[in-house]
């Protein structure tokens, strides 16, 4: 109980450091929390509309939490731990189990400081770390009634009540999408330190409270937030995030594919598959899009001037019409550059914290839309063959695979020879980033240098050092998403009677990308497809999108319930050496050698779903009932 309260003490005492400091407050060994502390804090707050901004702000500080993998508190935007590091795209440089992503993509939850499995402390992080949230929500909605209007006008009150409830909904959805259904405790102040029996509501339940929470304020939420209010919640916002609710509540892992059984199925998903859900989740997409074409707010970012350039303002620029619900950062901390640069751009520490596997770079085509790869599985998924790939792609040269991809590859990915700013004032403006091994720095299997071969040039404004921040933040929806949102949703429901229409989306994408049309204007897209093909598509489609953004392929694969096809998978790394030096001083270097890296394992009985913390289960006395197979 004592790790539940402390936990509880850090998350709260960093979301409310500056209002604490601001009137005289400090964290007791009780932290802010205790009781009387507690209300004395909260009527100091709201008596002054200065501090009550400053609280509302707070809630809105930790929605990036919701964006990053379960992490300690004081962790919290030091580092990139991103649930993509646990997937086939890319890894943590830090192999140390008793961070999240490294446990998950091991399948393995006993190397933690404190728990093992369901006590594993990062599942008890996260779990305290929403629910924290939530209550700040509560506390925000209990007391800004007593807010004197002197200070902040009634219209001014209901908008930010409104927003409350969204940030209060989008925390219960972090909590679904990852537990399942979870207990609800509505608009209640409730002593954190103790159990109050609240059971676990259902999958549907769950679901239900948040599509309602959001069905309410949707309309009280303008449509715009700008000036000093941009980032903060819209009406978009809300009608976005129910797309987003109903398309997961509509795929597999929910609608037909529940892993629960007995008691547990109905906390877990639904009992059965029904067509509807698809349904339910295109009226919403299409209520999204019946918005957005009365009001003109959403749209992709296009920039003819360089193929893929628009794809590349989407997430770098700090201001653009494709962002629907998005956390900003200040432009000050070098994030998320020195976390995701290499080492001889200005990446901090020994190492960048996360790096893209070669399998990632495999995704990606040709600049004609055409795949590389040449092996598929049963289900239609490419997968990473080194030496196979497809015959009918005339532009790809294995033993140059980084010359004529799709333009978003130079926007995600930091190849050896890839150009890029270098720290020293005196050098030319964008040398080779090497990462041959051997190479000073940032060579491969080198003390700073990568383990894959490759680094991180998503989010990151070209040229641009480790220690410089556009302030963009990240995108948890773009309207790039909703559109491939949309195309799954169709295929889904009736591939044959959708197809012109999933195809254009897919063209939309692909067009902004700056992939050739080609002379049949279908831009490498095939014809055809079946269901199966098409889906395989579209999440390929997901993976090079919105790559590294928001741990979309983490979700990705579980929602489609395609982290199975991990287990036993090896990730690869590409490997090439030095053979001699040329006479203006350049590297002479061999062709890539794809590597096996490191195996990946997923326990499909139990991982598709966290655990409901250990400490928690004891502090209920086993009323909640536990996860399938924790």
């Amino acid at each position: 109980m004592n790790n539940i309260k402390n936990i509880r003490n850090s998350i709260c005492a960093l979301m409310m450091v500056m209002i604490l400091t601001s009137i005289g407050c400090t964290e007791t060994s009780e932290g802010f929390l205790d009781s009387k502390q507690e209300t004395q804090t909260l009527k100091a707050i709201f008596s002054d509309s200065t501090l009550t901004m400053q609280f509302h702000a707070a809630i809105y500080w930790k929605v990036a939490a919701v964006l990053f993998a379960p992490q300690k508190p004081t962790w919290f935007l030091q580092n990139f731990y991103c649930f993509n590091s646990a997937t086939d795209d890319g890894r943590s440089t830090n192999v140390d189990r008793s961070y999240f992503p490294q446990a998950f993509s091991k399948a393995d939850f006993t190397q933690g400081e404190e728990g093992v499995n369901a006590g594993y402390m990062h599942f008890l992080y996260y779990w305290v770390e929403m629910y924290s949230c939530i209550r700040c929500c509560n506390q925000f909605l209990e007391n800004i009634p007593f807010t004197p209007l002197s200070e902040i006008s009634q219209a001014r009150k209901d908008l930010l009540i409104a927003e409350t409830r969204f940030l209060r909904a989008f925390y219960y959805f972090n909590l679904l999408r990852n537990w399942g259904g979870v207990p609800l405790v509505g608009d209640r102040m409730l002593d954190p330190f103790v159990d109050h029996g609240i059971p676990r509501s259902t999958f549907e339940e769950t679901l239900q409270y948040i599509a309602d929470e959001l069905n309410i304020v949707k309309d009280q939420l303008p449509e715009v937030q700008d000036g000093s209010e941009y980032g903060r919640v819209t009406k978009g916002a809300a009608l976005g995030l129910l797309t987003k609710l109903y398309f997961f509540a509509a795929s597999p892992l929910y609608n037909g594919g529940n892993t629960g059984t007995g008691n547990k199925r109905l906390l877990t998903g639904y009992d059965d598959y029904q067509i509807s859900r698809w349904e339910t989740a295109k009226a919403a997409l299409d209520s999204f899009f019946l918005y957005n074409e009365q009001t003109q707010l959403y749209e992709l970012v296009v920039n003819e001037d360089k193929p893929g350039l628009g794809f590349y303002e989407a997430t770098t620029v700090r201001y653009h019409n494709e962002k629907i619900w998005f956390w900003m950062n200040h432009a000050i901390n070098g994030w998320p550059g020195k976390q995701l640069l290499p080492v001889s751009r200005g990446g901090e520490g020994s190492k960048a914290r996360i790096v893209p596997y070669h399998d990632l770079t495999e995704a990606f085509p040709t600049k004609d839309g055409v795949e590389i790869r040449g092996e598929k599985d049963a289900e239609g998924y490419y997968k990473t063959s080194p030496g196979k790939y497809n015959p009918e792609n005339t532009l790809f040269d294995e033993k140059n695979p980084y010359k004529n991809r799709d333009p978003r590859f130079y926007y995600t990915i930091i190849y050896n020879g890839c150009p890029w700013k270098k720290i020293a004032s005196d050098s030319e403006p964008y040398p080779p980033v090497y990462t041959y091994r051997g190479a000073p720095q940032d060579g491969i299997f080198g003390q700073t240098g990568t383990p894959t071969g490759y680094a991180y040039a998503k989010l990151c404004p070209t040229g641009q050092l480790g220690s410089y921040s556009s302030g963009a933040g990240m995108a948890f929806l773009r309207y790039a998403d909703v559109l491939l949102m949309y195309a799954e949703v169709l295929t889904e429901l009736d591939i044959n009677a959708n197809r012109t229409q999933i195809e254009e989306l897919l063209f939309l994408i692909r067009h902004r990308a700056g992939i050739l049309s080609g002379t049949n204007d279908r831009y490498g897209i095939p014809k055809d497809m079946d269901k199966q093909d098409m889906l395989a598509f579209i999440i390929n489609e997901r993976r090079i999108e919105l790559a590294l953004e928001a741990g979309n392929r983490y979700w990705d694969l579980k929602r489609r319930k395609l982290f199975e096809k991990l287990n036993k998978a090896w990730m690869h790394a590409a490997v090439i050496e030095k053979a001699g030096t040329n006479a203006d001083g350049t590297p002479v270097l061999t062709d890539p050698l794809i590597q096996p890296l490191e195996q990946h394992f997923f326990d499909a009985s139990r991982m598709y779903h966290f655990p409901i913390p250990l400490q928690e289960i004891e502090s209920s006395h086993h009323s909640l009932v536990q996860n399938p197979g924790w």
